[in-house]
C-alpha cells in the first residue's frame, strides 16, 4: 500500500489553473452580489438623503415660526398697552365732557385726573 503519488507538470499546471479559475469565479460572484446589494440599498440611501434635507428645512421653518411667534407676542403686548391707554384717555375725556355739561361734576374730573396721572407715571 505504499503507492507513490506523482504529478506531471501538465497536471500540476491544470490544478493551479483550476484553483485560479475557482478564485476568479468566486470573486466575480462576490462582485455581482455586492452590486446587487448596492442596487437594493440605493432607494434607502436616496430616501435617507431626502429625509435629511426635509429635516433641515423643518428646522429652519421651526426657527422662523418661533421668531414669528415672538413678533405676535410683542404685537399683542403693544395692542394691550394701546387699549389701556385708550381706556384711560377716554375716561378722562368723558369726565371733561361731564364737567363741561354739568359744571359741577368735579369728583369724576379729579378721579380721571388721578387715573391719568397714575397711567402716565407707570408708563
Amino acid at each position: 500500500m505504499s503507492e507513490t503519488i506523482s504529478f506531471t507538470p501538465a497536471e500540476m499546471l491544470s490544478v493551479i489553473l483550476g484553483i485560479c479559475a475557482a478564485i476568479v469565479s468566486v470573486s466575480a460572484a462576490i462582485g455581482v452580489i455586492s452590486k446587487m446589494l448596492e442596487k437594493a440599498k440605493a432607494p434607502e440611501a436616496e430616501q435617507n438623503a431626502r429625509l435629511e434635507a426635509i429635516e433641515k428645512r423643518l428646522e429652519e421653518i421651526d426657527k422662523t415660526l418661533a421668531r414669528h411667534g415672538e413678533y405676535f407676542t410683542n404685537d399683542d403686548n403693544r395692542f394691550k398697552a394701546i387699549e389701556k391707554s385708550n381706556k384711560v384717555t377716554q375716561t378722562a375725556l368723558l369726565a371733561l365732557l361731564k364737567h363741561s355739561l354739568n359744571g359741577s361734576d368735579t369728583d369724576a374730573l379729579k378721579e380721571a385726573e388721578k387715573s391719568l396721572e397714575e397711567y402716565l407715571i407707570d408708563k
